[in-house]
């Protein structure tokens, strides 16, 4: 992988795909077939924090523009920092666009061939208060392992590590389809390298 390995994945679809950005993701992109055939994955009802990272799992893999928008809040923030070296560029922001776009540029490049995005078993994702006094009612949920990788031709774009990948989840209106009566989606990610 390139500078900055443990940079998420948005930041690899600059190198994997640059020459395919224009007009990527606006209008979402169909999903990729599985390899082997099928159909279409099934993806969990929102109706809460493990649900979401479980459906962002199956999207980012899927290259699924249009699942990605359902997973993040239309206000999502997320960052990623590198505090290990002295030298390195202040912290990169992505945003809702960024993040669907990523995806849509993915799902356009005949020359990947795989994707892989582990974060851990959902047994491990222990879902917190939120940390934020100006926002009680969302949620948090740090994972600390995580191995996202995009194969290009014989070039393997990888981030991995333990360090936390923290999300936060904001609950959306009442929604029927739910059986908590509850949706959430992703509000902010952030990503923080110290060693």
């Amino acid at each position: 992988m390139r500078a900055r390995p443990f940079v998420r994945l948005a930041v690899i679809s600059a190198f994997v795909a640059a020459s395919i950005l224009s007009g990527c993701g606006q209008k979402g992109v169909p999903i990729k077939p599985p390899p082997g055939g099928g159909g279409p994955p099934s993806y969990p009802v929102l109706s809460s924090p493990q649900n979401v990272l479980s459906a962002l799992g199956i999207a980012y893999t899927s290259s699924d523009s249009m699942e990605t928008k359902a997973v993040y809040d239309s206000t999502y923030e997320g960052t990623s920092e590198d505090l290990s070296d002295p030298a390195s560029p202040p912290p990169l922001s992505f945003h809702y666009f960024d993040e669907v776009r990523h995806v849509a540029v993915l799902a356009r490049n005949q020359a990947i061939t795989s994707i892989h995005f582990q974060i851990g078993s959902p047994t491990t994702w222990t879902r917190l208060e939120s940390d934020d006094a100006s926002h009680p009612e969302w949620a948090v949920i740090s994972i600390y392992g995580y191995r996202i990788s995009v194969v290009e031709g014989a070039t393997e774009y990888r981030a991995e590590g333990t360090n936390p990948f923290i999300f936060k989840f904001k609950p959306s209106t009442p929604e029927s389809s739910s059986p908590t009566d509850t949706l959430w989606k992703i509000i902010r990610w952030t990503e923080v390298r110290s060693y």
